[in-house]
Parts: structure tokens; C-alpha cells; sequence
């Protein structure tokens, strides 16, 4: 901002030169007309005074041009950080993406814990039936492995202090509840992703136990930004600008 000023303030001596240099050369040039002797020594000082106020007005016009420069490398400065800032963001999950990736659906296995309540009543466990956090978590932490580049489960973007944790019978993203079906979508290589998650242990031991877990592949899929905050629970800015 102190350069715009500082750049209008230059234009404005420029423009009010530019006005006298005008006015004294009429002068001059009225004197010459009259072809009055007394005024020679006038227009000869004013001639002078013209020359000099050239040698002022190109000595503006260089400072103008060197603000103009700096002016404008100073843009460009800001036009990098402001592109740094943006990829930081991206990388902290704080940006939507888009992109081609797979879809992973984790299901309870309804239809498997109705068959045993009925034929086994005595062994019937719940638990047994149900897609736990850890199903959840492993499956993220093998994506991430395979490359993925951006997770969401249940539209719940996973960033680098996410949380996959049960409380009670529920499973907290975020430290937001979800319900089955887990969706869980990545943006990266699909081939590579959907590589990684059929071999996946979780993913190989829920499917030979008849729950209804797939995975598929996307053109392109689109995650939301991440929308919670980051816990600064230890971390203090550092003062007087210390290494």
C-alpha cells in the first residue's frame, strides 16, 4: 500500500513539471515573437530552468518504473505463497478433491446374525456379525499404503489427526457417529487401490465370513474438505523470532 502511495505522489510532482515546463515555454516563445532584446537573458534562464526540469521528469519517470518493477515482483511473491498456502491446504485435507479412486463398502452381516439367532441361540454372539473399528481403520491405513492420495469414510474426510474409534456400538470418525454401510472412498491409482484392498486382511477374512463387503472402481470421485479442527494442546508460537 506504501508503494501505491508513494507512486501516485511521483506521478503528481511528474504531472505539475510536465504543467510548468509548458508554461515557461510559451513564455519564451512570446518573447521571441517581440523580439525584445531584455527579454533574451529571460528566455535563456528559462531554457535552462527547462532543461533541468527535463533531467527531473525522466529521474521521476525512472523511479515510477523501478516502483512499477518492484511493484510487481512483489505480486509475484504473493502469488507464490498464496500457490505454497494452497498445496499445504490440499495436503492437509482442508480442500475438496476430486479424482478417480474406488469405493470400499463395509456392511454388517444381517443376514448371517438372523440364521445363527435362530439355529443357535446359545452361541449366538452379536459382535460376531458387526463391522467393528478396527475393520474400518486397517482398511484406511492399507489404502494410505497402496497410495491413496485422499480417504473419506461416511463422507467424513480422513486427515492426518482422524480418529476411527467404536464407543459402545458405535463407530466415531471425526468424532462424529456413523451408521453401516462404512463408506470408504479413495482418490489414487484405482487399479493399485483395489489391489490393496481385496488383499487386505480385514477385507479377505469378513468376505469368507459372507458379509456383504465390496469394492469398486470410480472414474472419478468427489471427497469433501475436512471440517474439524487440530487439537494444540502442546504446541506454544515461539518468541522473539528464535531458531
Amino acid at each position: 500500500m506504501r508503494r501505491i502511495y508513494v507512486s501516485l505522489l511521483l506521478i503528481s510532482i511528474f504531472s505539475g513539471l510536465l504543467v510548468a515546463w509548458q508554461w515557461r515555454s510559451h513564455q519564451a516563445t512570446a518573447a521571441q515573437t517581440n523580439q525584445d532584446p531584455g527579454l533574451i537573458d529571460i528566455i535563456h534562464s528559462l531554457e535552462k530552468e527547462d532543461a533541468s526540469l527535463e533531467n527531473r521528469i525522466a529521474d521521476l519517470r525512472q523511479q515510477i518504473e523501478g516502483l512499477q518493477k518492484q511493484h510487481a515482483q512483489g505480486t509475484d511473491q504473493l502469488a507464490g505463497i498464496q500457490q505454497e498456502i494452497d498445496k499445504l491446504r490440499l495436503s492437509a485435507g482442508l480442500t475438496a478433491v476430486t479424482g478417480p479412486g474406488i469405493t470400499v463398502t463395509l456392511d454388517d452381516n444381517n443376514a448371517g446374525a438372523e440364521a445363527a439367532q435362530k439355529s443357535s441361540p446359545a452361541t449366538y454372539k452379536p459382535d460376531d456379525f458387526i463391522i467393528h473399528d478396527k475393520n474400518v481403520l486397517y482398511m484406511v491405513s492399507d489404502l494410505k499404503a497402496a497410495g491413496a492420495e485422499a480417504i473419506a469414510v461416511n463422507d467424513q474426510r480422513i486427515v492426518a489427526n482422524s480418529d476411527i474409534r467404536c464407543v459402545g456400538t458405535v463407530i466415531m470418525v471425526n468424532s462424529t457417529r456413523l451408521a453401516p454401510p462404512y463408506i470408504i472412498q479413495a482418490v489414487g491409482n484405482p487399479d493399485k487401490l483395489e489391489a490393496a484392498a481385496l488383499r487386505s486382511l480385514d477385507f479377505v477374512d469378513l468376505k469368507s465370513r459372507d458379509f456383504p463387503v465390496k469394492v469398486v472402481k470410480n472414474d472419478s470421485l468427489n471427497l469433501p474438505a475436512y471440517k474439524g479442527g487440530f487439537p494444540l494442546d502442546h504446541t506454544r508460537p515461539l518468541q522473539g523470532g528464535g531458531h
